[in-house]
């Protein structure tokens, strides 16, 4: 079988399983799915232009994420380049349901004039940043609010503090991968027992421990700047307070702030746990997972159509926007590779 093949396969098992969940969804939450399209119908103007905005401001943070961290050794990248590569691997995340993300943003930065094992370590590197931020700011939210927590979700606390756990378990274990010295080897140990039960894993079980040493040269490289590591915490940051407030932008443009039986900080620790908790659940690009957890929350405190009708736009805003934007600057891409093409053939012509 060839690797096409493989791929095309691969693929389509994610498709199958995520039109599962997504019809396990809509079965669980049928009787109320009128009552969500009665919802969405009456989404003010002010609450659309604020999908636009937070999808700009997101991309805007973590375009500047990958800018600081090529910045450090390759001082002539451009910022503009980083934005783009932001919406280049939004695309390529919603179109492959996450698999591509990676290979993408690695691709587009060998495009700027990285090279691939530079361009590698320092795409891992941004997405550990990524996840221990997340676990991070997560925590603080939920022990800001853990009175509100407590009192709104007794019952389902402990599964909360085990989802906290299984998130902060893959942070630890991503930054010890990125800056713990023995990790590489004992990855290599564990990686040498696969090669002989399996001979034919040895290409991929070779790529993989490069990429493992190429990420810890990175990472050992970023962390001497203190200066560097706060500015990418205050980055993420930023970036998942823009998507975390458009639950907020949607429950108070559709009813008085007043009525609410959450503030708007409370709000960004439910929806940063609907986040967090759902990346413990192994889906691809979270889809189901987020949904199921977003909507279990919020149901408590609010009407089911309500709840169901903002994760509807909270996914809108997170995968289907910014993969239409994107889509122009893939466009873009193949157009000037294209050109970039035609104009070295023609020169060879002449």
């Amino acid at each position: 079988m060839s690797d096409t093949t493989k791929k095309r396969l691969k693929f389509a098992g994610k498709l199958l399983f995520v039109c599962l969940l997504l019809g396990i969804l809509y079965y669980s939450f049928r009787d109320s799915m009128g009552d969500m399209l009665t919802e969405l119908a009456n989404v003010s103007p002010q609450v659309v232009m604020s999908l636009f905005l937070t999808v700009i401001l997101y991309h805007i943070f973590e375009g500047h994420i990958t800018w600081l961290i090529v910045h450090k050794t390759h001082p002539e990248y451009p910022r503009w380049k980083g934005f783009c590569n932001a919406f280049y691997c939004s695309f390529y995340k919603t179109a492959t349901l996450g698999s591509g993300s990676g290979i993408a943003g690695i691709y587009y930065l060998n495009k700027a004039g990285i090279p691939v094992p530079n361009a590698t370590g320092m795409y891992f590197f941004q997405y550990i940043a990524h996840k221990v931020s997340m676990a991070v700011y997560s925590l603080l939210l939920f022990l800001a609010t853990y009175g509100f927590i407590h009192a709104s979700f007794a019952d389902y606390q402990c599964y909360i503090l085990l989802g906290f756990a299984g998130v902060c378990v893959i942070a630890g274990v991503l930054l010890a991968v990125a800056t713990v010295p023995w990790m590489q080897t004992a990855c290599n140990l564990l990686a040498n027992r696969f090669r002989a039960k399996h001979p034919s894993w040895e290409e991929k079980l070779t790529g993989a421990g490069h990429k493992l040493a190429l990420l810890q040269a990175e990472s050992l490289s970023l962390l001497k700047d203190p200066l560097l590591l706060l500015r990418l915490f205050l980055c993420n940051l930023l970036k998942f307070t823009s998507w975390y407030i458009l639950p907020w932008f949607v429950f108070s443009g559709s009813s008085a702030t007043g009525d609410l039986p959450f503030t708007a900080l409370q709000c960004f620790s439910m929806t940063a746990l609907s986040q967090s908790l759902a990346g413990v659940i192994p889906t691809p690009a979270g889809i189901g997972s987020v949904e199921a957890v977003f909507v279990l929350l919020f149901r408590r405190l609010l009407p089911e159509a309500k709840a169901l009708s903002a994760v509807v736009l909270y996914r809108f805003d997170t995968m289907l926007l910014p993969c239409a934007i994107g889509a122009f600057f893939v466009l873009g891409e193949k157009i000037s590779s294209f050109r970039r093409k035609k104009a070295t053939t023609d020169g060879y012509d002449s």
